[in-house]
């Protein structure tokens, strides 16, 4: 049966990777995404030197957004208090609703861009349900050879 089962290292680290994938499906938090990403690059089932230069670059834009959003959102809340003050073109209703304008564009973008990470980890986690095979049955037939 032990033989049926495959090698008992594998089968551990493919257990705990399950474990990590289950908590980010109950989970939809940085902490469950981090440890669905490291449980699945632990297990070594993504080639690595495909894959990684990819994942770097897309982490890398989604980060610059993620960065590029928060400075939206804070610059649009400070021409929203200090805008009216300053005298602007279209007077200080206009600087009231340019910096409102502003903190919406930046918290949609916040949004968006949270729902394209979870997007990209629900990939990477497919990805690397690919390239795994989790327990077989010990109790599978045998179809090749005579019955034992």
């Amino acid at each position: 049966m032990a033989r049926a089962l495959g090698d008992p290292g594998r089968l551990a680290r493919e257990l705990r990777v399950e474990i990590g994938l289950k908590r980010w499906e109950e989970q939809k938090n940085p902490s469950g995404a981090a440890s669905a990403i490291f449980a699945v690059l632990g297990l070594g089932a993504i080639d690595i030197l495909v894959l990684l230069p990819i994942l770097l670059v897309v982490l890398s834009c989604l980060f610059g957004f993620f960065v590029a959003g928060i400075a939206i959102f804070f610059s649009g809340g400070f021409v929203f208090a200090a805008g009216p003050f300053m005298d602007p073109p279209g007077g200080p209703l206009a600087a009231v609703l340019a910096g409102i304008g502003l903190m919406a564009g930046g918290a949609s973008q916040l949004a968006i861009l949270t729902l394209i990470s979870i997007g990209v980890v629900n990939l990477l986690v497919w990805y690397g349900r690919l390239h795994y095979r989790l327990l077989k049955p010990a109790i599978e037939p045998q179809t090749h050879g005579a019955v034992q």
